[in-house]
């Protein structure tokens, strides 16, 4: 070709630069005098040149011979074999499809967005909040309150009954409000429970109220308490204990609010069965009226302060303390926290949920077992229309208008026992387990909590009190069990004791088949932390994918933004092509109506013109 004829020619692409970042790839510069002077001439024909389009195969062989990715330009390579270039479309689907499978590695890898580390291996135990102690009587009603009970309802009735019948039925039936799963004369406990609907409710209230009900007949805990020691420090039980309520119903509390959270010395670390919290409980057997399970003692859970204990909700440690031993239950801690960072995380991602994300219904102390158990609160309002009352109202609406559970419900409670003991919070196809599955309560909302400090009782053993009766307190220098340092009467019980023991039932005459000390204290001077971490931030995700691609097929992000202006060029051409066909359209339909209107009035009227061209005739009249 001659250099005349070249230099004529519009310059498309120039050697390593992509056309789409060239304004008028088309457009040459005049640069002679004489196309200076024919540059209108030059200006017409290149403008002309630009308005015809380039096809979509040429546009495509443009990229891929100027494309930032590597080896892409082998495809369309002038003087390359079509073996050579099946060769570089083979190597660039396999290049491709290792990317694709490698991204989707990365992918899945960071669906985990929060990895569990060991924070500190060594963590002191005088930094660690001391769990809630609840100490419920195995005897959850007494003899005294029940006779009480009875004799109050002797007088109401109309038929002047007397008390020992009342009894017979509180007897007979009062057990179901805690196991409602022994139904034996469900007829006559109906009749009782309609009784008690009419007779034993208060001006005020529209039905029978359980909860109250069972609050009277409880044990005190004036009554079961007879010292309280704190590492070394004896301290008043009544003070420091609570009533609270539990699935076992009423119990009494210890650091409940979370009040033995802050920092302590190092004596006040509660390591070891003397620093701990030692508790001497007493029990009177002949105020037994009805027990959960065959002991004679109280049931011990320990848990996370601000927790609802509920065994069947998981985070509760539960141990029995029998009567005549010294109990010794250590308390192993660990410490799981996911740093805040983590809150701007979807629940979903993050699998987890602080402790305030739901302050309507958890008081801004959030806690895995609370929320099963409001989920199972919840499912028995809506099964069987009630409440049991051994639940807190702010786990269904904070309504205290609702009936609470009673005699007549106990049909329902039993029919949907198992559902409410299998809880599922997502749901799996397990094979041989599609039963359970239909039948189980499922909460989809419960989720872990993010942070959280978890206490197991690991290594517990019980001791024999001695034998003999404890008239006086022992020395501290005297052998045995140092919690029972303040048995005796008198000035021996110290500030713990409280009053109002019961008739014959003397501090003095207490023996040791009555009596029962609980030693709870950390079994370790040092625990693990646990913290969950972001994974991988965004930038740390970025710089992955972009080394991959840079490793396995050489993409830039340059590059791809070129292949997005590509894309989106083409798209525009497309749209701007319809667009043009379209308005084309519209104009030749209108140029042909307007052609069809104009010929249309420049046609004679036939009418007229044959009036026109008839001949004219004439009429002579006589």
């Amino acid at each position: 070709m001659d250099p005349q004829e070249q230099e004529q020619l519009p310059v498309r692409l120039a050697v390593g630069r992509a056309a789409w970042w060239i304004p008028n790839p088309g457009k040459k510069k005049p640069t002679s005098l004489l196309q200076l002077r024919h540059a209108p001439v030059i200006a017409a024909t290149t403008s002309a040149e630009d308005t015809r389009k380039m096809s979509f195969a040429a546009a495509l062989k443009d990229l891929l011979e100027n494309l930032s990715f590597h080896c892409y330009g082998k495809l369309v390579e002038h003087g390359r074999r079509i073996q050579e270039r099946f060769f570089w479309l083979v190597f660039h689907i396999t290049a491709l499809s290792v990317l694709i499978a490698f991204l989707w590695g990365t992918y899945t890898n960071e669906q985990d967005a929060l990895v569990t580390t060991m924070y500190h291996p060594l963590y002191p135990i005088w930094k660690v909040e001391f769990p809630a102690i609840s100490i419920c009587t195995v005897n959850r009603i007494s003899r005294r309150a029940a006779w009480q009970y009875a004799q109050e309802l002797s007088s109401k009735d109309p038929k002047n009954n007397n008390a020992s019948f009342f009894y017979k039925k509180l007897n007979a039936f009062l057990y179901m409000y805690y196991d409602p799963t022994d139904l034996k004369d469900i007829d006559s406990a109906l009749m009782f429970q309609s009784f008690l609907d009419r007779f034993d409710t208060e001006a005020h209230e529209l039905f029978f109220n359980t909860r109250k009900r069972m609050h009277v007949l409880t044990p005190n805990c004036s009554e079961i308490f007879v010292s309280c020691r704190i590492a070394g420090r004896l301290f008043n039980c009544l003070e420091q204990f609570e009533e609270t309520l539990t699935s076992h119903g009423y119990c009494c509390t210890f650091n409940y609010d979370g009040r033995y959270v802050n920092k302590r010395d190092f004596r006040q670390r509660y390591f070891g069965p003397d620093m701990g919290l030692v508790l001497t409980l007493k029990t009177q057997s002949d105020d037994n009226f009805y027990k959960i399970n065959g002991h004679n003692g109280f049931l011990i859970s320990i848990y996370e302060p601000h927790a609802y204990p509920d065994p069947f909700s998981g985070g509760v440690a539960e141990r029995i303390a029998e009567v005549g031993f010294n109990t010794l239950l250590p308390v192993r801690a660990k410490i799981f926290e996911t740093l805040p960072e983590a809150r701007r995380m979807s629940q979903s991602v993050r699998k987890c949920l602080f402790e305030n994300e739901m302050p309507w219904v958890f008081a801004r102390h959030y806690t895995f077992s609370k929320c099963i158990s409001a989920c199972r609160a919840q499912s028995v309002v809506s099964l069987c229309e009630c409440v049991p009352f051994s639940l807190p109202h702010r786990y269904i609406d904070g309504n205290e208008k609702r009936i609470y559970c009673t005699l007549q419900h106990m049909a329902c409670l039993k029919r949907y026992e198992f559902k409410w003991l299998n809880v599922i919070t997502s749901r799996e196809n397990v094979t041989g387990l599609e039963h359970e599955l239909q039948d189980a309560l499922f909460c989809p909302l419960c989720l872990p909590s993010c942070t959280e400090t978890r206490y197991s009782v690991r290594g517990a053993m019980t001791l024999g009190l001695p034998t003999h009766t404890l008239a006086k307190s022992p020395s501290r220098s005297s052998p045995g069990p140092r919690a029972n340092n303040s048995y005796g009467s008198g000035s021996g019980l110290g500030p713990g004791t409280g009053t109002g023991y019961g008739k014959g039932y003397s501090n003095g005459s207490s023996s040791p088949a009555e009596l029962a000390v609980v030693r709870i204290y950390f079994a370790e001077t040092h625990i693990q932390y646990f913290r969950q971490i972001i994974k991988s931030a965004w930038y740390e995700t970025f710089s992955t994918i972009g080394n991959i691609c840079g490793i396995i097929a050489g993409f830039s992000l340059i590059g791809i933004c070129e292949l997005l202006f590509f894309l989106a060029k083409q798209l525009w051409q497309a749209c701007r092509a319809e667009i043009k066909a379209e308005l084309s359209h519209i104009q030749e339909r209108t140029h042909i109506q307007r052609h069809s209107k104009r010929d249309h009035a420049a046609e004679p009227d036939p009418d007229t013109e044959s009036e026109a061209e008839r001949p004219m005739k004439l009429f002579i009249l006589p």
